[in-house]
C-alpha cells in the first residue's frame, strides 16, 4: 500500500524511553497499513523531540500536549493511537471522542468498570470508533487454536489453566538492589495495577478462544516481591457460561519467569497446550493417547499457515512483534470500514468497549473476592 492510502496515525505516549513505544512502531511498520505522521510522545520536550526524530516524524508535527495535537491535526489524521499509562486513558479517550477522532488504545482501557461505563456513553454519543490492543491475540498458533475450538474439535471445553508469571518485582540488580519499575506501576487502586497489566491479557485470551462469558470468580491477591505496598501475585478460579472453569494465575514475583505465558485447554475430545516462549508450536492430545505437535508446516494446519502469518517459512519463528503486526492489520481492516461509511463494527479479531467492560468487572470481582474470601458475581 502506498503512503497515500495508508491510515494516517497520530501517537500519544510511546516515547523511545517507554516500555512499549518502539514495539508498537515496529509492528505498525510491518503491516504496511499505517503511517505515523504526528504525535505527542512525552511531556519532556527533549524526549518528545528525540522520539519524533527516531520515529521519522516531521518537527512541525510534534506537539507538547494532546490538546495541541488534536487542535492542529484533527483534519489531517485518520486515528490516534494511545500508549499512555492506564490511569490517563479515560480523560484522553473522552477528549478524542468529543473531537470525533477514531481511537486505538493500549490495554487496559481504564482503571475501573465505572470508568469504562463513562467511556462507553461518550463513544455512543459521538459514534466514535474504539479498539483496544491485546497483542497476544495476534499469535498465529492462538488463531489456529481458536479455529479448532470453533470447529468443535475439542467438543465441550471443560477446563482451562492459563498463567502469566513474571519476575520483575522480585529481581535484584548486580548490586543486590531491587529493580525499580515505572512509578505508576507501584500504585494500586481498587483493581491492582498488576491486574490491569497482566490480568486483562489472560481474560481476553480466554474470551477470544472460547467466546464464553464470565459468571463468577473467587480469587486471592498477595504481595511476595520487593514492593509490599502493591499486589504482585494473583490466583483465581473463574466460572464461565457453558459450565466452563478457568484457573488463572499471574505474578510479578515468580523468579525465573521472564514472561511465562502458558495456556492449557481441556475439552471432551482434545486438549491443547501453547507456551509463548515456543510460539510456533501447538501441542494437541486426544483421548486415544495421541500427542501431536502442530506448526505452520503441518499438513493439517488451517489458519496459522495463511500467507498473512508466514512472513518467512516455518522453522523461523514468528514472534512478539509479528503478533503485534497481525493484530494491527485486523485493526486497520475494521478502521478502514469505519472511515468509509462511519459504521462502527469490529471484526472477530478486534475488541472494543464491551469486552473491556467485562474484563474490568472481572478484575473488580477478584479484588472483592480477595476481601470476602467468597465467590463474587461478575457484572456484564
Amino acid at each position: 500500500m502506498d503512503n497515500k492510502n495508508r491510515i494516517k496515525l497520530a501517537v500519544l505516549g510511546g516515547s523511545i524511553n517507554s516500555a512499549v513505544g518502539s514495539a508498537h512502531i515496529f509492528a505498525l511498520n510491518l503491516t504496511n497499513k499505517f503511517e505515523v505522521v504526528s504525535g505527542c510522545f512525552s511531556r519532556n520536550d527533549e524526549i518528545n523531540s528525540n522520539s519524533a526524530t527516531e520515529y521519522g516524524i516531521q518537527e512541525d508535527r510534534v506537539y507538547p500536549s494532546l490538546e495541541k495535537l488534536i487542535y492542529s491535526e484533527k483534519n489531517k489524521i485518520d486515528a490516534i493511537l494511545i500508549l499512555t499509562p492506564t490511569n490517563q486513558h479515560k480523560e484522553q479517550i473522552l477528549f478524542c471522542s468529543k473531537h470525533n477522532i477514531p481511537i486505538i488504545c493500549e490495554k487496559a482501557l481504564a482503571t475501573s468498570y465505572s470508568e469504562a461505563l463513562e467511556i462507553e456513553n461518550t463513544l455512543k454519543d459521538n459514534n466514535t470508533f474504539l479498539v483496544v490492543i491485546y497483542n497476544y491475540l495476534g499469535y498465529p498458533m492462538l488463531r489456529e487454536l481458536k479455529h479448532l475450538i470453533k470447529n468443535n474439535r475439542f467438543g465441550k471445553i471443560k477446563h482451562i489453566q492459563i498463567e502469566m508469571p513474571q519476575e520483575g518485582f522480585k529481581r535484584l540488580n548486580s548490586k543486590g538492589e531491587p529493580v525499580i519499575p515505572q512509578d505508576w506501576r507501584l500504585k494500586d487502586k481498587n483493581i491492582p495495577t498488576i491486574s490491569l497489566d497482566l490480568g486483562v491479557h489472560l481474560h481476553m485470551i480466554v474470551r477470544y478462544l472460547t467466546n464464553e462469558k464470565v459468571i463468577k470468580v473467587i480469587a486471592n491477591q498477595e504481595s511476595f516481591g520487593n514492593f509490599p505496598s502493591v499486589i504482585d501475585n494473583v490466583n483465581s478460579v473463574i466460572k464461565y457460561t457453558n459450565s466452563m472453569t478457568c484457573a488463572m494465575w499471574y505474578s510479578k514475583a515468580a523468579l525465573g519467569k521472564r514472561n511465562g505465558m502458558k495456556i492449557n485447554i481441556y475439552g471432551e475430545n482434545l486438549s491443547a497446550e501453547w507456551v509463548q516462549e515456543f510460539p510456533e508450536y501447538l501441542i494437541l492430545a486426544d483421548q486415544y493417547g495421541h500427542i501431536t505437535k502442530l506448526d505452520r508446516a503441518s499438513n493439517d494446519a488451517v489458519v496459522c499457515n495463511l500467507p498473512r502469518y508466514s512472513r518467512f517459512k516455518a522453522g523461523h519463528p514468528a514472534g512478539f512483534i509479528e503478533a503485534f503486526a497481525n493484530y494491527y492489520i485486523d485493526i486497520s481492516n475494521a478502521l478502514e470500514v469505519f472511515l468509509l461509511n462511519k459504521k462502527y463494527v469490529l471484526n472477530d479479531e478486534c475488541f472494543g468497549i464491551q469486552d473491556s467492560k467485562e474484563g474490568l468487572s472481572l478484575l473488580e470481582a477478584m479484588s472483592k473476592s480477595n476481601l470476602t474470601t467468597e465467590w463474587e458475581t461478575v457484572i456484564i
